[in-house]
């Protein structure tokens, strides 16, 4: 049945678009320092988190340091459909609440007077949404579940009146996902005149990988001005799968023997998916003894994404490509950090960041749209000690993809997201 591959194959593109793509999938939160600053780190990098936001910042770093933590993500997500569509008028949904924590992990350890060497550890990307029952959009995502992390060591090297840096190093990433959704009956119910859901579909990946590079330069013109600028190259990862078919009754045994037949048998899938490389230059200025302020603009490049080839192990005749056509994006960035004693800092941010998914694509698996973030943040630090935490509000423009969306799934997304980060450092 023509209508049902095209579910199926909807559901796969969905599967791994929303997995390696759409910046509101992106984590840019690597660090509480960062994060209360808005992530406009690139030319102060001075904390370990540095090996993430510009290796060459470790340069500078020059005791043996520890930092770990995390931040806790919330989304919450309102849909409210077209009413002029016959599949969504009158239609409303929302998220179940849930929190997930991509951890974060770093050392550092100098070498000498000006080399220093670190690792970090953390998830770059992911997801987490699930949506209420009873929901209209269950055959297109249900719910979904993405997770990666990163492995990152770095070399930092600075000149020995410490005005210029270098680092760079090599990253290790690792993917996995899991999505659910339903199959329908590619035509109304016949007994209830309804759509009726004929199987649930899970599409569930190993945890695959790929290896990468990075590298950082930062200059520092004057005691109070410094440039940073950091390059994280793109990604490719082979994504292996399977597909699993659970068939649902439809309260009706005739019914159910036509349509079983066309349900799909469970099966490998697989598929090349490119990660973008991610381009971040910043500015930071000391303003008299207490301020800093930093500005920086991010660019990560989603137009590598033009389509999607998936592949069926099994019935190789389902084989797709389907077209994304996605956008470059800049995401700009300021911060502020205030020095109010020897023990603590304050920080503040504000942030706006493009969206690069156009308007056919977004779907309630990937509800993307262009947003602005305010941060707040507060560091403390005593002997060798440090603690810093941050507060992230993030708003999500309202999308309406009516007469647009490909799928013919059509209505009104919106999106706001809160974000809590906190590290706990050591320096011995």
């Amino acid at each position: 049945m023509r209508s049902l591959r095209f579910i199926l194959i909807t559901t796969l593109a969905c599967l791994v678009s929303a997995a390696a793509f759409g910046a509101g999938f992106s984590i840019f939160e690597q660090g509480a320092k960062a994060t209360g600053m808005s992530g406009a780190f690139a030319a102060t990098a001075d904390d370990p988190s540095a090996i993430f936001y510009n290796p060459a910042g470790i340069a500078q770093q020059r005791q043996l340091s520890l930092l770990v933590g995390g931040t806790a993500i919330n989304f919450s997500n309102e849909f409210r459909g077209d009413p002029n569509s016959i599949f969504t008028a009158g239609a409303t949904g929302q998220y179940n609440r849930h929190t997930f924590v991509p951890p974060n992990a770093y050392v550092v350890v100098p070498i000498g007077s000006n080399l220093s060497f670190g690792v970090g550890v953390f998830s770059a990307f992911g997801l987490r949404t699930d949506w209420q029952d009873p929901w209209v959009g269950r055959f297109i995502s249900r719910d979904a579940d993405l997770k990666t992390l990163s492995v990152n060591p770095v070399l930092a090297w600075q000149t020995s009146n410490g005005k210029f840096a270098i680092g760079g190093g090599v990253e290790y990433r690792r993917a996995k996902v899991v999505l659910n959704q339903n199959l329908a009956l590619p035509f109304l119910n016949p007994f209830t005149n309804r759509i009726t859901d004929i199987a649930n579909a899970r599409l569930a990946s190993d945890w695959d990988s790929s290896n990468g590079w990075n590298i950082g330069f930062l200059f520092k013109p004057t005691p109070r001005w410094r440039i940073g600028a950091a390059y994280r190259a793109p990604m490719d990862i082979d994504l292996h799968g399977a597909a699993d078919f659970t068939a649902i009754s439809t309260g009706n045994a005739q019914l159910d023997a036509l349509v079983a037949p066309s349900i799909p048998v469970d099966q490998p899938i697989n598929t090349t998916i490119p990660f973008p490389a991610i381009t971040n230059i910043g500015v930071a200025t000391t303003v008299g003894h207490n301020w800093t302020a930093e500005f920086d603009i991010v660019n990560m490049t989603w137009s590598r994404f033009k389509a999607l080839p998936i592949n069926f192990e099994t019935t190789p005749a389902r084989n797709i490509v389907r077209p994304q056509n996605w956008d470059d994006s800049n995401s700009y960035r300021l911060g502020l950090n205030k020095t109010v004693s020897s023990n603590w800092d304050v920080r503040l941010g504000a942030l706006y960041d493009e969206n690069p998914q156009p308007i056919e694509s977004v779907s309630p698996l990937l509800p993307d749209s262009d947003r602005i973030g305010v941060n707040f943040g507060a560091g403390f630090h005593a002997g060798p000690f440090v603690v810093d935490a941050a507060a992230f509000l993030l708003h999500f423009k309202e999308r309406d993809t009516n007469g647009h969306n490909l799928d013919g799934f059509n209505g009104t997304y919106k999106t706001d997201a809160t974000l809590w980060s906190l590290n706990v450092g050591y320096r011995f």
